[in-house]
């Protein structure tokens, strides 16, 4: 492994980044548990220096993909988690080749040159937004501008773990996401509005982006999460703050929702009656470089858009039908998850002893054996230890004692 810089010019850095310059860490990098680490903070976890890539809406081009894949590679152990937020982690990266991965990154626009401003990409949103025949909007456009508006108009600093949803409605529901402010579209141009520690909506606005940030900004005055805003002062003056009219409940989920048992995966229906979207996974949400090179190049000839979902997976938006089954041989053989009677389908994990020095047991090799002898997929989530990183909502958990040993 190398610590000299190779710039990746994959696509243009981020407008308001200077990536000539040196990027600015944040204080508290480290093995701290209870923050989120990005690109310029990372976390030391049990293989080395961890970078998470934060993916606004799991928007991402075939060049940027196959941008983290070189990157891995070059300063990594070569292994990237796709996250349940529809991020990357970059694994293994030694301490001398922090700055320079960092860097490379930042030049490959995936990241922004300060730790701050970065915190502000995180957001998830429907990731067959644009390409769902159920979606009642097309989020992509709120993104982008909503998440330069963040980094630029907020003052301060986020607390850890924050973070925004944007549900288009459709087919991709994203209500058991961890979220501090959770906006789903309902067919009028309104937006129903859910914040962290409200159990009911608090109602309905037609501001999306205007909502957001003032929620954010609520957020970062008072240091806390929406959840300690609330309970500092109280629901009502949240809803003022925020601009919020009252209204009724959600709106109801389309009959193609997910849901907790159900995983989203293979080939689903396209708004243009000659395309399908995609979903494949990686066992686990693990990728080595090699096959993350390998689907940059399948989305780059063969998809409209590739999105990285809430899911541990990977969407291929807009296939034309006589690619199609080429598309899914070709994930097949790259051993991706692309049925979902697949026992394989079923289950999710943290990573493990294989990359956390704070791992009981390898769930890997567990959810290896687990998948050999499961005959009726039911989704069960492996955590190696109590802390039950990455597990889904609603979904069976077994955990490792001390001894290594799941209950």
């Amino acid at each position: 492994m190398t610590d000299t810089f190779v710039a990746v010019t994959m696509s243009e850095p981020l407008a308001d980044d200077r990536p000539d310059q040196a990027t600015r860490h944040q204080t508290g990098s480290g093995s701290t548990r209870g923050w989120c680490p990005g690109v310029l903070d990372p976390m030391d976890t049990g293989d080395g220096w961890l970078l998470r890539i934060r993916i606004p809406g799991g928007l991402v081009t075939p060049r940027q993909l196959g941008a983290v894949a070189t990157i891995a590679a070059q300063y990594g152990s070569g292994m990237v988690d796709i996250t349940s937020r529809g991020n990357l982690q970059i694994r293994g990266v030694a301490a001398e080749a922090i700055d320079p991965a960092a860097q490379a990154v930042v030049h490959a626009g995936l990241s922004r040159a300060d730790a701050r401003a970065d915190a502000f990409r995180a957001v998830v949103s429907s990731p067959l937004t644009g390409h769902d025949p159920a979606a009642l909007c097309d989020t992509q456009p709120l993104v982008t501008a909503l998440v330069d508006r963040l980094a630029t108009s907020i003052t301060g600093t986020l607390p850890s773990k924050f973070g925004v949803v944007l549900d288009d409605g459709g087919t991709w529901p994203l209500d058991a996401i961890d979220a501090d402010i959770n906006l789903r579209a309902d067919g009028a141009g309104r937006w129903t509005v859910r914040v962290r520690g409200a159990i009911q909506p608090i109602g309905w606005t037609d501001n999306p982006a205007d909502t957001v940030l003032a929620a954010t900004q609520l957020c970062v005055d008072n240091g806390l999460r929406m959840d300690g805003v609330i309970a500092t002062i109280g629901r009502a003056i949240v809803a003022d703050r925020l601009a919020i009219a009252p209204g009724s409940g959600l709106p109801e989920p389309s009959a193609a929702a997910q849901t907790a048992q159900d995983r989203i995966i293979g080939r689903l229906p396209h708004p243009d009656a000659g395309r399908s979207n995609i979903i494949a996974a990686p066992f686990l949400g693990l990728v080595t470089t090699d096959v993350l090179g390998a689907l940059a190049d399948l989305a780059g000839s063969h998809a409209e858009a590739v999105r990285l979902t809430p899911d541990h997976s990977m969407a291929f938006c807009g296939v034309d039908e006589s690619a199609a089954a080429m598309l899914l041989a070709n994930l097949d053989n790259l051993d991706l998850v692309i049925d979902p009677h697949d026992p394989r389908s079923a289950l999710s994990a943290c990573v493990g002893s294989l990359g956390c020095a704070r791992a009981h047991a390898d769930t890997w090799a567990f959810a290896t054996q687990m998948a050999a002898t499961i005959t009726r997929p039911s989704r069960v989530h492996l955590s190696a230890c109590a802390k039950g990183c990455g597990a889904p909502s609603g979904v069976s958990q077994l955990v490792a004692d001390e001894s290594g040993m799941f209950r």
